[in-house]
């Protein structure tokens, strides 16, 4: 598929690089216990496109997407399209060549065969789903389940010519429309562990039944880790970007940087990435530029010893370019050794468990600032999680970060941790 493109760039351009994708995907959606209707079918879906970087002869740079005809019938159209797109940025006009790729474990067969159209495997979760509905007494459902399988190449001017393939397969189910969990990987999670999570999120969500009463006492905080995936992780990465860095956007500087700089969070707190973890969401062989996948630490113990960078940022800031997280599953913040879960709720007694926020996308990352409502929450009592509330959280990510009294919490099933925390000074 990529070859006619890439002889099109050859002839037209000083360096180039091509990455394309051709995939095909099953997927089924349920809404309000109705599964496969109009608005949520079994569907099976092929699809293809890719990316492009081209430096011209001027020196000016195209980078884009591309759709499926852009590799077969659109090709002089792109090119054309690219040229006259083209701008100055030295520091993105190059491209990377070969180097060593790791082999990492990142296709299963029966993902594979899922996307292919075998139904087995959705048909068994599916039931397996009605059943504890149905056993738990929840009114209603709705939920998606996909899987997908994936070949790509990626081609450049300086001699890179890789291809691979990669499966992923995930779930996603909320109950009663107040509490959903999921899971996603390369490959289905085993029946058991589906089940456990399914159980899981059906205790959690049985104890949401009913109003929520206001919570305003300035107790103890302890954060889901999907809160912790979307609101502290994911502030923390945006001001470990490099373009972040670079541009002086965010909470970090490029002096903050290395083994002699003071520690910019607690100092038994580490940060790391593994994408060589096998059949992991976020694991990969190399990027779509071509960097190859490898295990980094962004932060050892509070030290920030590198910005997550591209070849652009690498190169703006002088350093060499780095791993990609790809998913939260393979990014690894560590500390102290974790509070159970019972642990954690006997300290955070007087204090609430929030499942879920609202309006994170409305949040400065920059200054780590942050106010927001937690519709699932939980108050903790002396005896443990007790009736459902309402109340807002509010505070400050690289503070929690930084407070000696925070916590990671081990919940189970989740490869995040928990975090308890204690909002103002």
């Amino acid at each position: 598929m990529i070859d006619r493109l890439v002889e099109a760039l050859s002839r037209r351009a000083r360096a180039w690089s091509v990455f394309a994708t051709e995939s095909r995907r099953l997927s089924l959606g349920t809404k309000d216990r109705e599964t496969g209707n109009v608005h949520t079918p079994l569907a099976l879906a092929e699809s293809a496109g890719g990316h492009y970087l081209a430096v011209w002869q001027d020196g000016r740079v195209s980078r884009g997407g591309l759709e499926r005809c852009h590799f077969t019938t659109d090709v002089d159209e792109a090119v054309e399209r690219a040229l006259a797109s083209a701008y100055d940025d030295p520091d993105a006009a190059h491209v990377l060549g070969p180097s060593p790729l790791p082999e990492v474990e990142v296709f299963s067969e029966e993902a594979d065969r899922a996307a292919a159209g075998a139904t087995g495997l959705v048909a068994d979760r599916l039931a397996r789903i009605r059943a504890r509905v149905d056993r738990d007494g929840f009114r209603t459902w709705s939920g998606s389940m996909s899987a997908t399988s994936a070949s790509s190449r990626l081609v450049t001017s300086a001699g890179l010519d890789v291809t691979g393939r990669a499966t992923s397969a995930g779930w996603h189910v909320t109950l009663d429309g107040q509490l959903g969990a999921g899971y996603g990987a390369r490959a289905p999670e085993p029946v058991a562990e589906f089940e456990a999570r399914l159980a899981r999120l059906s205790e959690m969500a049985a104890r949401l039944r009913g109003d929520a009463a206001a919570l305003s006492e300035p107790g103890p905080r302890l954060l889901h880790p999907d809160v912790v995936d979307e609101l502290i992780l994911s502030t923390l990465l945006h001001n470990l970007d490099g373009a972040t860095v670079d541009h002086g956007d965010g909470a970090f500087r490029r002096e903050q940087f290395g083994p002699d700089a003071p520690p910019a969070l607690r100092e038994d707190l580490t940060l790391r990435l593994d994408p060589l973890e096998p059949l992991r969401a976020g694991s990969y062989r190399f990027t779509r530029e071509g960097v190859p996948a490898a295990r980094i630490t962004y932060v050892d113990r509070g030290r920030l010893t590198t910005p997550i960078v591209d070849v652009k940022y690498a190169r703006r800031l002088g350093i060499a370019t780095t791993p990609l997280p790809m998913g939260m599953d393979t990014l690894h913040l560590e500390g102290p050794e974790r509070l159970s879960l019972d642990g954690a709720l006997a300290k955070a007694a007087g204090g609430a468990l929030v499942l879920t926020v609202l309006g994170v996308h409305t949040q400065d990352p920059s200054s780590g600032d942050f106010s927001l409502s937690a519709p699932q929450a939980l108050r903790v009592g002396p005896a443990g999680l007790a009736e459902r509330v309402r109340l807002t959280i509010a505070g400050n990510v690289l503070a929690i970060l930084r407070d000696p009294r925070t916590d990671l919490v081990a919940f189970e099933g989740e490869t995040t941790p928990g975090i308890l925390y204690w909002p103002g000074p």
